[in-house]
C-alpha cells in the first residue's frame, strides 16, 4: 500500500486487539501516526510497539471509554503530543451479557450504550470540533456489526447499540459533510477476534459461518485483517465521495 496518509493523525478506539489492532497496523502501513486508545494497556503497549518495529509511528494512549467524562480530556492529550487529528476509528466496543429482552438488566444495558455508543458519540464530538477549527478535511470510521440488521441470534443490547451507531453515522455525515468530513460505518459478520470466543473455537466459528442464521455466502470466517481493509479504504483519498454510509464485510450475512 502506498503511503497515502503520511503526514496524517489517526485515533483508534479499541486498537489494542481484533479489528482494532488490524487497523492500527493497516494505517501506519498507509503512513498515518496513530493514537492507540484501549482500556488493555498491556495490549496498547504491545501493538505500539508492534507498530514501531513495522517502521511507523504509533502511540500509546492506556483510556477505558466507559470514563465518558475524561473523553475531552484523552482527546487534548493526543493533540498536545501529535499536533493535530485527521483520523477518527470508533472500534472499541463490548457485547455485555447476553440478555433477552425480558431478562435484561438495566447496568448490562447502559454498560454496553455507554461503550458502543455514547462514547463513539462523544469522541466524534470532540474529534470533529478539533478538525472543523483547523479548517475541516477529515475522515471519522464507525465500527457497526451484522448483528445490527438482524433480528435472530442478535443480543439486543449489543444489536441496539450497534444500529443507532448506523444512525448516528449518517445524521453526522449530513452534519459534517459541509465540513469535508466523511463519516463512514463498517458492519462485520462472524470474524475471528476475541469477542467471538463466546461462539466457540474455531471449528465452532466456521459451523456458525456455514449454516444457520448466521450464516454467510463464503461460508467464511473473517480475519480481522479483512475488515481493517476496508476501514483503511474509506480513510483513503480515493473514498473521498463516499459518506453516510454502512460497508457490509459480513459476506453476504445480511442478504
Amino acid at each position: 500500500m502506498s503511503a497515502e496518509l503520511t503526514g496524517q493523525v489517526a485515533i483508534v478506539t479499541g486498537g489494542a486487539s481484533g479489528i482494532g489492532r488490524a487497523t492500527v497496523l493497516g494505517l501506519i502501513q498507509a503512513g498515518a501516526t496513530v493514537a492507540v486508545l484501549d482500556r488493555d494497556e498491556a495490549g496498547v503497549n504491545a501493538v505500539v510497539e508492534q507498530g514501531k518495529q513495522a517502521g511507523g509511528k504509533t502511540v500509546a494512549f492506556p483510556f477505558d471509554l466507559a470514563n465518558s467524562k475524561q473523553i475531552p480530556d484523552v482527546v487534548a492529550r493526543v493533540l498536545q503530543q501529535l499536533g493535530r487529528i485527521d483520523i477518527l476509528i470508533n472500534c472499541a466496543g463490548v457485547t455485555g451479557r447476553f440478555q433477552s429482552l425480558l431478562e435484561m438488566e438495566e447496568d448490562n444495558w447502559d454498560f454496553v450504550q455507554a461503550v458502543n455508543l455514547k462514547a463513539a458519540m462523544l469522541m466524534m464530538k470532540h474529534v470533529a470540533r478539533h478538525i472543523i477549527d483547523r479548517g475541516g478535511g477529515g475522515r471519522i470510521v464507525n465500527i457497526s456489526s451484522s448483528s445490527a440488521f438482524r433480528a435472530r441470534n442478535s443480543p439486543i443490547a449489543y444489536a441496539s447499540s450497534k444500529a443507532a451507531l448506523v444512525q448516528l453515522t449518517r445524521s453526522t455525515a449530513a452534519e459534517l459533510g459541509p465540513h469535508n468530513i466523511n463519516v463512514n460505518a463498517v458492519a462485520p459478520g462472524i470474524t475471528a477476534t476475541a469477542m467471538t470466543k463466546a461462539l466457540g473455537d474455531a471449528e465452532a466459528l466456521q459451523k456458525a459461518a456455514s449454516s444457520g442464521p448466521l450464516e454467510n455466502l463464503f461460508h467464511r470466517v473473517a480475519q480481522p485483517e479483512d475488515v481493517a481493509a476496508a476501514i483503511v479504504f474509506l480513510c483513503l483519498p480515493g473514498s473521498r465521495q463516499i459518506t453516510g454510509q454502512t460497508i457490509h464485510t459480513s459476506a453476504g450475512a445480511v442478504v
